[in-house]
């Protein structure tokens, strides 16, 4: 599966470093509470429905308000409260799905509890809780499998990308020379099992952008700046190739009316004349003025081409 998308995502001569995944405790975390949550349902199913818990009495059975009132406060706790906390420091601070998840929590809880002692409304609950089963398998269970199957954190010698969707597929590309600073967090259960969040801050359109529940998260924070340090060097490297190329093309077109004796005792020993010279700095300073060369690159360029004529004098 990772080589399909290397396939699809990777460039020609990009060389992939590494490729993670979610943290497998993330789903081990969710897996525990589907358990619990079936758990508490086969309960309501069979022990503690409600309605009337015997014909002598109206009300329901104490079990059934306290595994409501537990799941409502997990819910929205944990689809809720927890999300939103968690945003505070995301470029991406919506808070439409907690809300949205903390009021479907309380009015689910509202309703349960006011028909609670319905007749009426205990004929109809082992709907409910069968529809609940589905939610939980696959909300709890089988969707966690999935998103981390499915999701793909990978480094290569010159991006980051973030590969999510089951069914629709979202890329992020974070070009190593546009990396500003990566910050972290992880909470109690994270440092334990050692994965957390990452947010990657860079420059120009993409801005921070969110890597969660990526395992050893300090690891890989520092494989991505040494990666980045390779890669401004292979960068320097190939500029310096490219000026080399550049300085090869004034010095040639500096020597135009060279006799072949001459032009091979300067390619010889590598000096230039005083007429050279000027010709030489006309080309890089027309090269500074279009931008090609820094000020600092134009002053190097010329001591050297000072320093070759010195030389070219003295072996005279």
């Amino acid at each position: 599966m990772a080589a399909q998308y290397h396939h699809k995502v990777i460039e020609g001569q990009e060389t992939v470093i590494f490729d993670k995944r979610h943290s497998l405790w993330e789903i081990w975390r969710n897996f525990l509470i589907g358990i619990g949550a079936v758990v508490a349902l086969v309960l309501l199913l069979t022990k503690f429905s409600p309605g009337p818990s015997h014909p002598d009495s109206p009300s329901t059975n104490w079990g059934y308000i306290v595994l409501i009132s537990a799941f409502a406060l997990f819910m929205a706790l944990f689809y809720g409260a927890w999300p939103a906390f968690k945003r505070r420091d995301l470029p991406e601070k919506s808070y439409f799905l907690p809300v949205g998840a903390a009021v479907l929590s309380a009015a689910g809880w509202g309703a349960l509890m006011w028909f609670r002692n319905s007749s009426g409304f205990a004929d109809i609950w082992s709907i409910i809780v069968w529809v609940s089963f589905a939610v939980v398998i696959v909300g709890w269970l089988l969707y966690p499998v999935l998103s981390w199957y499915f999701s793909h954190f990978i480094l290569t010698d010159r991006r980051i990308i973030l590969v999510t969707g089951i069914l629709t597929k979202k890329t992020k590309a974070i070009p190593l020379d546009q990396l500003n600073d990566i910050s972290g967090s992880q909470n109690a259960w994270e440092r334990m099992f050692n994965y957390g969040d990452l947010v990657i801050e860079s420059a120009g359109e993409f801005g921070q952008q969110p890597f969660t529940n990526i395992s050893d998260p300090v690891g890989v924070k520092r494989l991505i700046f040494e990666q980045r340090r390779l890669f401004e060097e292979r960068q320097e490297r190939k500029y310096g190739e490219e000026m080399a190329k550049q300085l090869s093309g004034v010095m040639q077109a500096a020597q135009p009316h060279a006799s072949p004796a001459r032009e091979e005792a300067r390619r010889r020993d590598g000096t230039v004349d005083e007429l050279e010279v000027v010709e030489g700095l006309r080309k890089l300073d027309e090269l500074r003025r279009s931008g090609a060369l820094t000020d600092e690159e134009f002053q190097e360029a010329k001591r050297d081409l000072l320093e070759r004529m010195r030389e070219g004098k003295d072996r005279e």
